[in-house]
């Protein structure tokens, strides 16, 4: 009978997820049932090891809003501290196994050789739900591990230099422009909307004219340039600086929208929806074509990093 995973596991599985960026700073950590889904084990288990994190200054909880990572500094527990104890509790099983010092050695400097030899793959977006799911698409398609880095994360870094290479959606080239040096370490990802988010825009063809709402004006030609392939009549941009955003309850290009069409990057007032009758979320997935080509891609750049 499988035993499902304590406080203490579950504890150290989410410490070394913020550890090691898999939830970068600022992201908000999946539902407590979600993550016990996903780990094996139940709400009040992972409600506890959450609570320990807190009590650590990794995470913040706030009410009904959910769990935040905070940055390092915030932090009292030292990373060294976390692997000094996992290390203790491996080294003092395999001696229980019968390993010896020169054993255990040996498979030590093995295994440091096959972890520095590892592929280190970043993905890059700017919003955390499309970064995840993103995240999720190159690798389940390249089958290799990847890091997920927000775009806000990512400002001072050369993402080149601590990655092998850098993976990022065709229309945000633009934006890693100062966060690699190497543009061939760059694998550029081909997405395309959704079916369930295609077959909402064919259901609305009648419509006399459609809203598309994004966080730039290059990000607002793109998703005309998506839309207008199904949808044939008035299509109007609104650009929304998530930054320092309009005032979209008061914007009269809203009041005769019938349909709004919007990507993940976009945080949209709340009752929106009921004020424009239908909003339509772009969800992105890996083209076809080039999702089998992927592997080899990721691969082939790798590759020429190893031969520079």
């Amino acid at each position: 009978m499988e035993v499902a995973p304590g406080v203490d596991e579950i504890y150290r599985r989410l410490l070394d997820r913020v550890l090691t960026g898999f939830y970068p700073v600022g992201s908000r950590l999946p539902s407590c049932r979600a993550l016990a889904t996903e780990l094996g084990s139940n709400s009040s288990t992972v409600d506890r090891a959450i609570g320990r994190l807190a009590s650590g200054g990794r995470v913040r909880t706030v009410p009904r809003r959910g769990t935040f990572v905070l940055p390092p500094d915030s932090a009292t527990v030292d990373p060294r501290d976390v692997v000094s104890a996992e290390l203790d509790e491996m080294l003092l099983r395999a001696r229980r196994l019968g390993f010896s010092a020169a054993d255990l050695t040996s498979m030590v400097e093995v295994a440091l050789h096959r972890v520095d030899s590892m592929r280190r793959i970043a993905v890059v977006e700017c919003n955390e739900r499309d970064l995840r799911h993103v995240q999720d698409l190159v690798q389940r398609a390249s089958g290799v591990e990847v890091q997920p880095v927000l775009l806000a994360d990512a400002r001072g870094r050369l993402l080149d230099e601590e990655f092998d290479a850098v993976a990022v959606p065709i229309f945000h080239l633009n934006d890693i422009d100062g966060l690699v040096r190497d543009l061939d370490q760059v694998i550029e990802l081909n997405l395309v909307a959704s079916p369930s988010a295609l077959r909402r825009l064919i259901d609305v063809r009648d419509r006399e004219r459609i809203v598309v709402v994004a966080p730039s004006r290059r990000g607002v030609q793109w998703m005309t340039a998506i839309v207008g392939q199904y949808y044939p009549g008035v299509i109007e941009g609104i650009e929304f600086d998530p930054d320092a955003p309009p005032d979209l309850d008061g914007d009269p290009r809203l009041d005769d929208a019938a349909v709004v069409v919007v990507n993940n990057a976009v945080p949209l007032p709340a009752g929106l929806e009921e004020r424009v009758g239908q909003v339509i979320a772009i969800e992105w997935e890996l083209d076809g074509r080039f999702s089998t080509a992927l592997r080899s891609r990721v691969e082939s750049v790798i590759s020429s990093r190893g031969e520079a």
